[in-house]
């Protein structure tokens, strides 16, 4: 495993459940920014083409280096995990091999009384910032990052109602684009893995400061695999959609 993809377990490694909520973040005041999703479609998962694959401790998806990015989107549900334990869905600019990473996406909960999911947002090395919780399971989901302008970004996020967007100043030139579910650290431990149904990213495309739109089907895939077991792993589905599919 290159060790470039463990980078961002050391993030989750300050996640607490119950944190507070955001209540401030260095940079522009926060607005309004409505996205409308489509209903997911019914499809075929596929095995991944052959080609260049990536095996990972925690994280499985699709990894982009080419070039330097200024933007990354991706539309996914709230996954149905059908076994306890914890596990992560999101998309940032960064982190591969770079030690800055910012990022937003959802982190569900699974025990014996309940599930519980919360949408959030990082720029590490500063801590993770919960924004919204209590997502049903199901609720459909939109991220987009993108650069404004010097060291200002933006994140659009939308999970059903919810919808805002936060300009942050963060200092960020990154060399990667990510798309991933990921087994989180908690309290500087792994999380257990989940089963969980397949988990569709849709619309998962970046763009490079020269233009250049790189979708999934053009970049890296990545499996999750844990004592040399594959635990969760990528299935493209078309261009920009691809499953994140569960194995026991």
């Amino acid at each position: 495993m290159r060790p470039m993809y463990w980078i961002v377990a050391i993030g989750f490694g300050l996640l607490a459940i119950n944190a507070n909520p955001l209540d401030s973040w260095p940079g522009l005041p926060i607005h309004s920014h409505p996205v409308t999703l489509p209903l997911p479609e019914p499809f075929s998962v596929q095995s991944p083409p052959e080609g260049p694959l990536e095996i990972s401790r925690n994280w499985a998806g699709y990894v982009s280096n080419h070039g330097t990015y200024q933007s990354i989107e991706a539309s996914w549900r709230i996954p149905k995990l059908t076994s306890p334990g914890s596990l992560a869905v999101w998309v940032g600019l960064g982190g591969a091999p770079q030690q800055r990473l910012l990022q937003a996406g959802t982190l569900t909960k699974n025990t014996a009384t309940g599930s519980q999911t919360i949408l959030w947002i990082e720029g590490l090395p500063e801590p993770l910032k919960p924004i919204a919780q209590n997502l049903p399971s199901g609720e459909a989901v939109h991220v987009a990052i993108y650069h404004v302008k010097s060291q200002e970004w933006a994140l659009d996020l939308q999970a059903g109602s919810y919808r805002q967007t936060y300009n942050v100043q963060y200092s960020l030139n990154p060399h990667s684009a990510e798309w991933i579910v990921e087994d989180p650290l908690i309290n500087n431990q792994f999380a257990t893995f989940p089963r969980f149904q397949d988990i569709e990213l849709f619309y998962a495309k970046a763009k490079t400061q020269a233009g250049q739109m790189v979708t999934v089907e053009q970049s890296v895939p990545i499996d999750l695999r844990i004592d040399g077991i594959i635990r969760a792993a990528p299935a493209l589905i078309n261009a920009t959609t691809f499953a994140v599919t569960s194995s026991s």
